[in-house]
């Protein structure tokens, strides 16, 4: 379970929505997210995966620039995170920003896409993926561990989009039970 409250929102939200899924170990960090190139060669659901990795990797990459000044309203978040994906992140840096903490450090991720619908003109995509943060750590905005407690390794599912805007995350599900 998460023992920092930016993503312990994050889980009792996420809850609701679903429980998470499995996932091998992380290996990628979103440090900046990639745009979706222009590949004539792909069939639409290759484009489809690309691109609707490139919006998952996209949304974590803008959370985590976010949280460093637990910025609610970071223009990115919106670039890749709509309906619930966006409210439960909004929510979670609201309430960092309001007990003046920030979230500093690195966030691994390794997603997959498990499920494309429809296949032949793909318009969502299931996504599974191990979210790691045990080097993503809470801090006082006047400096110093918000806790001494580490973060961990959660099973994350979510849903990618078509929108009329491109892919976006639009729910994601950051299970309790370890990856």
């Amino acid at each position: 379970m998460f023992t920092r409250p930016v993503l312990v929102g994050l889980v009792a939200a996420s809850v609701l929505l679903g429980a998470g899924c499995t996932s091998d170990k992380p290996k990628s960090t979103p440090t900046s997210a990639p745009t979706p190139s222009a590949t004539p060669s792909l069939g639409p659901s290759a484009a489809a995966e690309r691109d609707a990795l490139i919006a998952y990797r996209g949304m974590w990459s803008a959370f985590v620039e976010a949280a460093k000044t637990s910025d609610p309203e970071a223009p990115d978040l919106n670039k890749y995170a709509t309906g619930n994906a966006l409210r439960l992140i909004s929510s979670a840096l609201y309430t960092n920003r309001s007990q003046d903490v920030v979230t500093l450090g690195e966030l691994k991720i390794d997603p997959k896409v498990t499920a494309l619908k429809p296949s032949d003109a793909p318009t969502e995509a299931s996504v599974l993926d191990c979210v790691n943060d045990e080097k993503w750590l809470e801090h006082k905005k006047s400096g110093g561990l918000v806790n001494d407690k580490p973060g961990g390794k959660h099973r994350t599912t979510a849903t990618v989009t078509l929108t009329a805007d491109g892919w976006k995350v639009s729910r994601f599900v950051i299970g309790d039970e370890s990856c």
